[in-house]
């Protein structure tokens, strides 16, 4: 069978005189490693240092010694193919390379990967392919990092599609160019089709002039922000989310991209709300408790009332007293009220004010204030002060108090002292 050459002409046919010397320098001595096949007689017709050093295939070894050791490097998986990449070669047009990747055992028994390139020189009559020149580049380093690339793509997208947050990176028009699959369906949207939509595509006006002045801040200044925002809900109404907008910089991305996660918290603000509310509830209740015990109203005896004081008497504190004896005298029908003083601390004029206003207002009931525990040092500023203590009755201790009125009562019946 006669070889055709191909319109490139054949490398195997080694160039005579000096520009073949150069041509058969430069193919040696080219970094890339370079080789001719003849693959239908199985040998290795040329070979270039860089193929000899990478391969660990000695340039002594005879070409078809040198093709078996060739064929037991290559990985079994990418042997099998060569079958079909022979096919594709056989159908290639003059001059077209066809390119594949195959890995390799090379140099010190270590498995590389390389991108390979392969020129059909000659045909036989038939057409097939008979000589090939193949380059190959090592691209084992390049594979190891496309591989890590895909692993680290691969966690990008495992933790993008499954945290329960919304995740989301927009360019400087505000159009989403990474959404999660949590953005979508809060969205109510079909899963995929959020990329490429603009936030007027599914906010409000007012929600979305809040959003973008939210993301110029962080393409203004170039730092992350953390804040709480209102989103309305297509079905559920207002919800209240805790986020963060950060600028995302890197190779390739354009200027001013915003990147933003957001983790719905309406069901805590709720539940704060609702345990504020509590709280609040169960404040007013001490407070009405504490109100009770500041003024307690005791019956002692039928229209006998007391009420003990302790403490400080203060403006607020000092209506209660009025408010307390005006509804206790009402409520229990009393014709003697007792105040004892016995544990406030001070009287001034204020205090002095609102015990001769509870003794005029219970007055008006029909029932009268006995005002007991003076102490003498009190006894002598109500005296500087020159209170009027004209209709008050006085007694010394609580329990000469509690005599007059148990004495009085039984005196007129129950009826009201004159």
């Amino acid at each position: 069978m006669t070889d055709t050459p191909t319109s490139n002409g054949s490398m195997a046919a080694r160039a005579k005189g000096p520009e073949g010397a150069l041509v058969e320098q430069s193919f040696d001595q080219a970094p890339t490693i370079l080789c001719v096949l003849d693959v239908r007689d199985r040998r290795i017709v040329a070979r270039n240092r860089a193929f000899v050093r990478a391969l660990g295939i000695s340039d002594e070894e005879s070409p078809e010694r040198a093709w078996e050791t060739l064929v037991s490097r290559i990985h079994p998986e990418d042997l099998d193919a060569s079958a079909g990449h022979g096919r594709q070669l056989t159908a290639s047009l003059d001059g077209q390379p066809l390119e594949r990747a195959l890995r390799a055992r090379c140099a010190g028994d270590v498995e590389r990967s390389f991108a390979l390139r392969c020129v059909v020189l000659t045909r036989g009559d038939d057409g097939a392919a008979h000589q090939i020149l193949v380059s190959a580049e090592d691209v084992t380093e390049r594979a190891r990092r496309d591989m890590e690339l895909q692993k680290s793509e691969a966690l990008f997208h495992a933790f993008l599609e499954h945290m329960p947050a919304m995740m989301f990176a927009k360019d400087s028009d505000s159009r989403y160019v990474v959404l999660n699959a949590q953005f979508e369906r809060f969205m109510g949207m079909e899963p995929g089709s959020g990329a490429g939509m603009r936030d007027h595509d599914m906010l409000p006006d007012d929600i979305v002039a809040q959003v973008k002045a939210a993301d110029d801040a962080v393409r203004n200044t170039g730092v992350a922000t953390v804040f709480e925002e209102s989103v309305p809900h297509p079905t559920e109404g207002i919800k209240h989310f805790h986020a963060v907008k950060f600028p995302v910089r890197g190779p390739g991305i354009p200027e001013g991209t915003v990147g933003g996660a957001a983790v719905d918290i309406t069901a805590i603000k709720r539940a704060e709300a609702e345990r504020q509310e509590a709280q609040l509830a169960v404040i007013a209740a001490q407070q009405a408790i504490i109100r009770e015990l500041a003024t307690p109203l005791l019956p002692i005896a039928d229209g006998v009332l007391v009420m003990p004081l302790i403490g400080t008497l203060d403006p607020e504190r000092a209506s209660r007293i009025i408010e307390t004896l005006l509804s206790g005298v009402g409520a229990h029908q009393a014709t003697i009220a007792i105040i004892d003083i016995t544990g406030v601390r001070s009287v001034d004029a204020q205090v002095a004010g609102v015990l001769m206003q509870a003794a005029r207002a219970v007055g008006l009931l029909g029932a009268r204030v006995v005002l007991t525990g003076i102490q003498p040092a009190i006894a002598r500023m109500l005296i500087d002060l020159g209170v009027d203590w004209q209709g008050l009755v006085t007694e010394a201790t609580l329990r000469s108090g509690i005599d007059y009125a148990l004495r009085t009562r039984e005196r007129r019946g129950g009826a009201i002292p004159g």
